[in-house]
């Protein structure tokens, strides 16, 4: 990793299925510049299944650089439409912390 520690990582418009690459690879390039990061999703105008999936694998590689991943809260619009329509804010889902850190986390 290069570059700074911190960085936010800004997703706007389409983040579904037909723009996942383009959101992959900027993820990807970020990750490669920086420590940690913030991925602001408050410009979103479309999220779906796709957009779940490719967060949480970023996070996943995130994790895997020794960096850390974290989503800027409010959440957007469109994120959390899928999130909760979806289930992943649901108590018992496992990524649930993910999506709403809970207020005993750091």
């Amino acid at each position: 990793m290069t570059g700074s520690q911190d960085h936010t990582h800004v997703l706007s418009g389409d983040a579904g299925i037909k723009f996942a690459a383009e959101i992959a690879a900027g993820l990807r390039q970020a990750l490669e510049s920086h420590k940690t990061i913030s991925v602001d999703s408050q410009a979103l105008t479309t999220a779906d299944l796709t957009t779940v999936q490719t967060l949480l694998a970023a996070r996943a590689s995130a994790k895997a650089r020794g960096g850390v991943l974290t989503l800027a809260l409010p959440l957007g619009e469109a994120l959390r439409h899928v999130l909760d329509h979806a289930g992943f804010l649901s108590p018992t889902q496992p990524d649930r912390d993910f999506w709403t850190p809970s207020s005993d986390q750091p």
